[in-house]
């Protein structure tokens, strides 16, 4: 009996069957970056409203994960892809591991400065992202690499639509690299590592314009955006070509761009949603969105190579 039974449960795992009277639950995987968050409580609305069980798997920042999909595109790793921005996604489109792209959310790319840092050291704050090779400044800004990163990529394109010449462009990042700018592999290193609000040694950090309100305490502003001329950042979903679950992929990106998801995003990851959503008091008076946005119009797809191996050049040698 022992031996029939233990024959009978390998077969069922050979052919994927389940026991009568036991309804087999289909599997979706959904790859993300690291600042990806979804509830439990929605996890659970999700897998109960679609009859899938949601697997998420983590790849880094944003430039890690869309390029760890273009080197398992022949295998992909998972079905449904939630993170790409338009910063990257030139590089999904070109490599054909999505079969389209659909905007989740968005988020203004800006240097935000710790308020109390510069208050307890009696030095001026910066107004513009143009200020910050000032010597005065020297030491205290710290961005992710645009190599790795898509708000160090969003950062690059700035510059680029900031000035007229390239000439100016190089010359700008040599006052950076002149004045003590620290690179990181991610986001997540730049702002919960080096920056002054969690014990880092850098006041002045690459982020985004709705950061301050995670940084709100007792009603005060902790930290500022500089709000302008800042990269506007579109978040996208896309089901993977090759995936073993393909509908259960579409089912994520329509749950992403449901009521449920879209009202939960500035708390849960402090990005804006899309239009028609409504954004919490605390984000319009603490993080509202830039206001003015540039480098949108610029061909960064066909120039992203050469700009990244230009900031090489400079930053590496």
């Amino acid at each position: 009996m022992k031996k029939l039974a233990t024959l009978a449960i390998a077969t069922l795992l050979l052919t994927g069957c389940t026991p009568a009277g036991e309804e087999k639950v289909e599997l979706v995987r959904l790859a993300t970056h690291e600042s990806f968050y979804i509830s439990d409580e929605q996890i659970t609305e999700f897998e109960q409203s679609t009859g899938y069980q949601l697997e998420v798997i983590t790849l880094g920042d944003t430039g890690s994960l869309t390029n760890k999909l273009v080197l398992t595109k022949n295998a992909p790793v998972a079905d449904v892809v939630y993170g790409i921005d338009n910063t990257f996604a030139s590089v999904a489109i070109e490599n054909n591991i999505v079969e389209q792209l659909k905007q989740v959310n968005y988020g203004d790319v800006c240097f935000n400065y710790d308020i109390d840092w510069f208050e307890k050291n009696n030095i001026q704050p910066p107004t513009s992202w143009r200020e910050l090779g000032d010597s005065k400044y020297k030491n205290l800004v710290v961005i992710p690499n645009p190599n790795l990163s898509s708000p160090g990529m969003a950062f690059l394109i700035t510059t680029h639509a900031g000035f007229e010449t390239e000439a100016e462009v190089f010359a700008y990042w040599r006052s950076l690299r002149d004045n003590g700018l620290k690179t990181t592999s991610s986001w997540t290193d730049a702002y919960f590592t080096d920056f002054t609000r969690y014990g880092g040694e850098r006041p002045i950090v690459l982020s985004y314009a709705s950061s301050p309100a995670a940084e709100v305490k007792d009603g005060k502003a902790q930290s500022k955006s500089l709000n302008t001329e800042c990269f506007r950042q579109y978040e996208y979903a896309g089901v993977i070509k090759g995936g073993l679950n393909p509908q259960g992929g579409q089912a994520v990106i329509d749950y992403l761009l449901s009521k449920s998801f879209q009202e939960s995003l500035p708390w849960n990851m402090f990005v804006y949603p899309n239009p028609g959503f409504e954004i919490p008091a605390e984000f319009k008076e603490f993080a509202p969105p830039a206001e003015s946005v540039i480098g949108e119009d610029l061909d960064f797809a066909s120039n992203r190579e050469r700009w990244l191996t230009d900031w090489s050049d400079v930053f590496d040698n």
